[in-house]
């Protein structure tokens, strides 16, 4: 498995996965489990809304390491990964500390503690503690030039996120139909920012040191839930209020569908 013999990263890589698979389902299919356990969440559609977010990240995630199960271990996947650890175990530890003691709940930060554990020790294992930027020959790591194109608009639409949080906080929230401003939702928005943060990481790195087919997977599985989600809100008619959308998010959503799709269908030949 990992096409590597070392035990312990297989332990490692096998506990962030079981961490990611358990939250990607309960976020996704059922998030009332989480909102009953931790006081400051409400039983609304915004959270509900953002925990099914969080959930099909997830699930793209886990499916990065099941293909390195079967590929071998990516270097490159690990710059998406330690990064994301980091700042969801920030996330959760400041989630916790602005509410109060009696509704703190600090099961997931021990998720989180134990996630950054495993994910580190199993690229030190792999990879030791150096980070390799080693030039690719081309661009991305391909002369085709439409994944180029693909990859720079990806790059630059994480970028834009993670900029655009940094201006406006709450215009994730203001501008989607349906979603309320509160102390949580605020939360969950910061959160969002973080899997673009971490996005925009492993892209700076791709570019210079090659696409990465386990991050293509994770995208791509990540980018199909979001659209598949997409379609069923728009077929019950609630991705606009008052004839008002989240024109951006939709076209994100639709872009790195068909962008997930190209990239894997072209460069997955390679491998």
């Amino acid at each position: 498995m990992f096409k590597t013999d070392d035990r312990l990263i297989q332990i490692c890589l096998g506990i962030c996965y079981f961490i990611a698979a358990m939250y990607a389902m309960i976020n996704f299919f059922n998030p009332d489990y989480l909102i009953n356990r931790y006081g400051s969440l409400e039983a609304t559609d915004t959270n509900r809304w953002f925990l099914g977010w969080y959930g099909m990240m997830n699930f793209g995630f886990v499916a990065g390491l099941i293909y390195m199960g079967y590929k071998g271990l990516d270097r490159a996947f690990f710059t998406y990964a330690v990064p994301l650890a980091i700042l969801f175990l920030i996330w959760g530890i400041g989630g916790q500390m602005s509410v109060p003691e009696n509704e703190q709940n600090w099961t997931a930060v021990g998720f989180f503690v134990i996630q950054l554990v495993a994910i580190v020790i199993a690229r030190a294992r792999a990879f030791g503690m150096n980070v390799d930027f080693t030039k690719a020959e081309n661009m991305w790591g391909t002369n085709d030039k439409l994944c180029q194109t693909i990859l720079w608009l990806g790059l630059i639409t994480q970028a834009f996120f993670v900029v655009s949080y940094f201006i406006n906080p709450d215009q994730l929230i203001t501008d989607t139909p349906g979603l309320e401003l509160n102390d949580a939702s605020q939360r969950f928005a910061l959160g969002v920012m973080f899997f673009s943060l971490a996005w925009t990481i492993a892209l700076l790195y791709q570019l210079r040191t090659g696409y990465s087919m386990s991050l293509i997977v994770t995208g791509l599985i990540t980018s199909i839930m979001f659209f598949a989600v997409f379609l069923n809100f728009a077929a019950m008619g609630t991705t606009t209020l008052n004839g008002e959308g989240n024109a951006l998010l939709a076209t994100a959503i639709i872009g790195n569908f068909v962008g997930s799709l190209i990239l894997f269908f072209r460069l997955q030949g390679n491998h």
